[in-house]
């Protein structure tokens, strides 16, 4: 496999490049904006990048369209006096001491309680399970209400999952399952709202076609904007 870049205006398009035994050349934009390219065994390296340069446009279009993010903030500490985000509001967290652990949100505090207020490693652990518990109530709300809007563009009703993920904000299996990453606990409610519908789409529009975006702007016509503010807020 070969690392290439390819400038295309004032951008620049990195892609891994292979050879295989085919007729024709392709071209996969993978969710983590990664792009490979299979060339057919023997093309001429540089008759296959004006073909990548042919489709800049449309890959560019995907990169930025994936629901995907590139964490932006230095690592949290879980100390006392640190911002976190609940539903896109920030937060400051303040440590407690106590025998009984526990998390609550207070004003404009997310207060962990625990017996160590030195141990980040626990108190990290504590506001995940508190995350997680609050994104249950929460997504499993704005899901059904999504269906009761999107009703009519699917079949089989879909099912919610969701965890930890490192570098999407949801996406949707062949088999119908929407998956939402727990860190949308922390987006404002129009934008896990906007990423439950963006996902709905998928079921029966798995790519990013003209007929997905037809469907999404149908459903949901403040899309660009929720999206926007999914990704400036959320760093």
């Amino acid at each position: 496999m070969e690392k290439v870049q390819l400038k295309y205006g004032n951008s620049t398009i990195h892609y891994d490049l292979e050879y295989a035994n085919r007729k024709t050349l392709g071209i996969k934009v993978h969710p983590d904006k990664t792009v490979q390219v299979i060339a057919p065994l023997g093309s001429d390296p540089e008759k296959v990048k004006e073909k990548v340069y042919s489709k800049a446009a449309w890959i560019m279009k995907q990169q930025d369209f994936f629901l995907s993010f590139e964490p932006q903030t230095p690592p949290r500490k879980y100390i006392s006096g640190e911002t976190h985000l609940y539903l896109g509001k920030q937060y400051r967290l303040k440590l407690e001491t106590s025998t009984k652990e526990s998390v609550k949100l207070q004003g404009g505090n997310i207060t962990v309680y625990l017996k160590d207020t030195t141990n980040s490693k626990r108190v990290k652990t504590l506001m995940a399970k508190w995350y997680k518990e609050k994104a249950k109530n929460h997504f499993e709300k704005l899901f059904s209400e999504s269906l009761t809007i999107t009703k009519g563009y699917y079949n089989n009703e879909p099912e919610l999952k969701y965890r930890w993920m490192d570098k999407r904000w949801g996406s949707c299996d062949k088999k119908g399952t929407i998956h939402l990453n727990l860190e949308l606990i922390k987006a404002p409610k129009q934008c896990i709202e906007y990423v439950i519908i963006h996902e709905i789409c998928h079921i029966n529009h798995l790519n990013h076609s003209t007929a997905f975006y037809n469907q999404l702007e149908k459903i949901f016509p403040d899309w660009k904007k929720v999206k926007d503010r999914l990704e400036k807020i959320m760093v």
